[in-house]
């Protein structure tokens, strides 16, 4: 079976040397050329496809489940789709080049009526044994009736005919493979406040789990005969004071994109972000001395450039395949590399060590040139930083914008992040008093400058550490010590520049022990990330389902080298000792998705569970009830779900 995407071409399953491969890919290249002008059959001459709603109407509001039906030819069969491929039985396989079936939700007419709102659930897949080299092995694929559901949430506000364009792309094989075909199909929605309830048709929805929907339960707790469910209310997490907001609430919009921007403006001060906040802040004070206007288009200029590059993200992750994290250009080792060194040449230049010839365009990034092109570059280079981390609140916003899958509500949410990360430099410039009172020139003004430059330069070997552990299967920590060195020097510098330049006792005093505190932080922190205390495994669907065959608690923490918040809490949090000392008990499966490649297989587990940002915690019964999902989790919280995890298994 070849998934070549040329005309039938029977070839012989016993070629089992994988000398062979370039022989039979020429071929298939040699066949293809002479019916390409002839036209070829595709594999919608064996796949039919159809869309069923679970009732002849629905309320505004609804959640329903749309079965989008492939109807195969006998004896012929698809491939499962992506992300089913990713968590197959034991015993089953997927092909790596297939042409995987893929459903979108490709428009809806009006527009924003609906939107989808979750993922799909996909039917079982069965094994077709077939030998390609390898010897046999049980390829995953769909046959006969194969029926995957498709959350679509119904807006609050539609009214009258709604009809979903949906597409379906499949390539049907047998002994061979026909072409993929992306077929179209269209399915109206009659959407009024009256619908009453009836129920699905079992032949069609029988297969469906409501679970998938949120609330799908009727009166009596079993699944609603229906096949609709209200929306589920939406958490955010919040160190604690976790809330609920309702989906079908008039208001719930204009919230999430209030937190949105709150959450925005809270990545300023991340790790990620704030060893650059001093540098633009000090840019802008040394442009206050000059027009009030002209420091304002500055700030503007640089707040352009974060929203611009958050909108950018936006529009990634609403129209490319494949795209389905905010940080996934950390996910590429050459990207956190280039970002390094570019940290490192800001780190010089605010040191005052720009005395070879550099490009044109690094001086005007540089904080004593301020330029409007330069505050752009600063801007965009501000928000790739903030990427690795997330804020609170602006995880459960943006999470929430990519599973509805609309690209107006992606774009929006993603704009109003980057607005209000860039709204602080914006009011900053409109009011440049408030940065006057930072020195703009003189002894102190270098001090300064260069304390933060070897702060700077610590997070650039951060970043270079860690795209260099992107290439590697065991993560190197050597650089962790780099990193603390330049902390140290950083802080004792400034506390002996502190005793000679300060005017008065208390100054003295206060940036000594500045000083002295940037250092012990600094020395204590090789020692602490180079030192497991956790048990971890790493993840893997297999690992995770079969923690939870055993009975086990399974705590699935989503990582990365570059992400320095995930490990903010895992220091701080989970190895804390009430924390590790409860996760160290029998029973407790540890496992970490470390997500620093862009092949990691917990990439596909966070696109399951609705997030588009690390870090991230859930915590499993072995019943596989989640007690635990949150990227802003207290210490108590972890111990709760853990607890509420074991309860669940003694019962």
């Amino acid at each position: 079976m070849q998934p070549t995407g040329v005309d039938p071409v029977t070839l012989p399953h016993d070629m089992r040397h994988a000398a062979l491969a370039p022989i039979l890919a020429l071929l298939a290249l040699v066949l293809a050329i002479p019916t390409a002008a002839h036209g070829q059959a595709g594999s919608d001459t064996k796949v039919s496809v159809t869309a069923v709603a679970p009732r002849p109407a629905v309320r505004p509001g609804d959640r329903i489940p749309v079965a989008v039906v492939l109807d195969i030819a006998p004896q012929w069969h698809v491939w499962t789709s992506e992300a089913q491929a990713k968590a197959l039985p034991a015993g089953m396989v997927a092909f790596d080049a297939a042409i995987f079936t893929e459903i979108t939700l490709q428009g809806v007419t009006p527009a924003a009526a609906a939107t989808a709102s979750g993922s799909i659930q996909w039917p079982k897949p069965h094994g077709v044994t077939l030998d390609q080299g390898d010897g046999p092995q049980a390829f995953a694929v769909y046959e006969g009736k194969a029926i995957a559901y498709v959350p679509v949430a119904v807006s609050p506000s539609a009214s009258g005919r709604v009809e979903l364009a949906f597409e379906v792309t499949v390539q049907a094989c047998t002994d061979t493979c026909l072409a993929p075909s992306t077929i179209p199909v269209k399915l109206a929605l009659d959407v009024r406040a009256d619908a009453g309830d009836v129920a699905a048709d079992p032949a069609v929805f029988g297969g469906f789990d409501p679970s998938a929907l949120g609330a799908g339960t009727d009166a009596g707790g079993g699944p609603s005969a229906t096949g609709v469910a209200r929306a589920a209310p939406i958490r955010v997490p919040l160190f604690g004071w976790d809330f609920e907001l309702d989906p079908e609430s008039g208001t719930f919009f204009p919230i999430m994109l209030l937190l949105a921007f709150v959450g925005g403006a809270i990545l300023n001060f991340t790790p990620c972000v704030l060893p650059v906040v001093p540098l633009k802040i000090m840019g802008l004070a040394g442009a206050a001395g000059g027009e009030r206007r002209r420091t304002f288009v500055l700030g503007a200029a640089m707040t352009a450039g974060v929203v611009g590059f958050w909108g950018v993200l936006g529009v990634l992750l609403s129209s490319v395949k494949g795209f389905e994290q905010s940080n996934q250009l950390f996910q590429y080792p050459a990207f956190t590399i280039t970002v390094g060194a570019f940290i490192a040449v800001m780190a010089t230049g605010m040191a005052g060590f720009f005395t070879i010839g550099l490009p044109q365009w690094v001086y005007s990034v540089e904080t004593k040139n301020e330029t409007v092109p330069g505050s752009v570059i600063f801007g965009v280079m501000t928000a790739v930083l903030s990427t690795p981390c997330t804020a609170p609140l602006m995880g459960a916003a943006a999470g929430w914008a990519v599973t509805t899958k609309s690209p107006f509500t992606i774009i929006a949410v993603f704009l109003t992040i980057g607005l209000g990360m860039g709204a602080p430099y914006l009011v900053l410039s409109a009011f440049p008093q408030l940065a006057k009172r930072l020195p703009k020139s003189g002894p102190a003004s270098d001090v300064l400058k260069q304390v933060m430059g070897l702060l700077l330069m610590a997070a650039a070997v951060y970043f270079i550490g860690a795209g260099i552990n992107g290439y590697r299967t065991e993560p190197i920590k050597a650089h962790w010590w780099l990193i603390g060195a330049l902390g140290v020097a950083a802080g004792l510098w400034t506390s002996w520049k502190a005793l000679s330049l300060a005017r008065t006792g208390a100054g003295r005093a206060t940036f000594v022990a500045a000083g002295v505190f940037i250092a012990v932080v600094s020395g204590a922190i090789p020692p602490v990330l180079t030192y497991e205390r956790l048990p971890w495994k790493p993840y893997s669907a297999d690992a995770l389902a079969g923690a939870m065959r055993d009975g086990n608690v399974a705590v699935l923490d989503f990582t990365a080298e570059w992400c320095i918040n995930c490990k903010t809490f895992e220091k701080t949090i989970l190895e804390s000792d009430a924390v590790s000392a409860v996760l160290n008990e029998p029973g407790v499966a540890l496992l970490k998705a470390d997500i620093t490649g862009k092949d990691a297989p917990g990439s596909a587990k966070l696109a399951e569970l609705g997030r588009v940002t690390i870090p991230l915690l859930v915590v499993y019964a072995s019943d596989g009830t989640e007690t635990l999902k949150s990227e802003a989790y207290t210490a108590q919280q972890v111990i709760d779900a853990v607890r509420a995890a074991q309860q669940k298994r003694r019962r």
